[in-house]
């Protein structure tokens, strides 16, 4: 239906469809990482504390008939653990995938629409659940200089876009890896 609407030639009802696509695939992102925090909140349940499996060894290593059931248990254990972490890659992989079309069709309609708020609003929106945070701000601020009316609710969000901008850069300089920072911030939200 979308690529019907979009293939007629007509820029502004093309930006206009792209803008609403963009915000159906954010949509649809925003579920995605709801069900992503349930996957983590499920792993969080699964893994054990290290202090337990030491406990859990100590205990084998006292009683040596408990150690095949202990080690059967571990390793059922470990193979829940593994499905949770694929079933954790699949949805995060969900989630991204929205979060990209988001940001191609809101980009692209930028460029059709430039002197409308809302689709520099619907890109900076985009940009910043995709952890293109300088980005973002840049387009927040476009759309505060087309509608002046933004300027109150989107000046806090810029400002806090710059602060979680700082705070990447800072994990970055001390070596955290760029998947678990992504990881992080899109559970986090």
């Amino acid at each position: 239906c979308y690529d019907r609407a979009i293939g007629t030639g007509y820029a502004e009802q093309e930006g206009v469809v792209l803008l609403m696509r963009s915000t159906a695939y954010l949509k649809r992102s925003f579920q995605h990482q709801k069900e992503l925090r349930k996957v983590v909140e499920e792993l969080e349940v699964l893994v054990p504390r290290p202090e337990n499996l030491q406990a859990l060894f100590g205990a084998a290593r006292r009683n040596p008939m408990l150690a095949r059931p202990l080690h059967d248990k571990v390793v059922a254990d470990c193979r829940r653990q593994e499905r949770q972490f694929r079933q954790l890659n699949y949805r995060h992989s969900l989630y991204e995938y929205a979060l990209l079309h988001a940001a191609q069709d809101s980009l692209r309609a930028t460029q059709l629409l430039p002197h409308y708020s809302k689709t520099w609003l619907r890109a900076g929106d985009a940009l910043a659940e995709l952890r293109k945070l300088r980005e973002a701000a840049r387009y927040y601020e476009r759309a505060m200089e087309i509608d002046d009316g933004l300027v109150e609710s989107l000046m806090p969000v810029v400002e806090r876009l710059r602060a979680s901008q700082q705070f990447l850069d800072e994990a970055r300089a001390l070596g955290w890896p760029e998947d678990t920072l992504r990881l992080s911030l899109d559970v986090a939200g």
